[in-house]
């Protein structure tokens, strides 16, 4: 296996960083690792709370129009039997909340590209 250099690295970075630019959206895909509720819905008056288990799958589509700070724009379910799989739901959490929230409660898995 071939060990990077600082400047090779940074390169990289850079290089990535601009794909976000040009890309803006991203789905990715989170496991659940413990048992949780996520507010999903319009507004705080009209939520819905999704309840949990580990194993299940969390897809969030991201739009980053601030690489630090993307913003949600749907959320769909995946094995949670209560709710239809297909169906996309929205949230009216901040990008940071949302994500200090799947940190805590999911582990990243697999990116599934970029829209554009």
């Amino acid at each position: 296996m071939a060990h990077l250099t600082f400047k090779q690295y940074l390169e990289s970075r850079e290089q990535l960083l601009k794909a976000i630019e040009n890309t803006p959206t991203a789905v990715i895909e989170y496991e659940v690792k413990k048992y949780c509720t996520l507010a999903v819905g319009e507004n705080d008056t009209e939520k819905e709370l999704v309840s949990l288990k580990p194993t299940q799958k969390i897809i969030v589509e991201w739009r980053y129009d601030d690489i630090n700070n993307p913003t949600p724009l749907s959320i769909q379910f995946s094995g949670v039997s209560t709710l239809t799989e297909d169906e996309q739901y929205s949230t009216f959490w901040t990008g940071n909340k949302l994500t200090k929230w799947l940190l805590r409660h999911a582990q990243q898995g697999v990116n599934n590209g970029h829209k554009v």
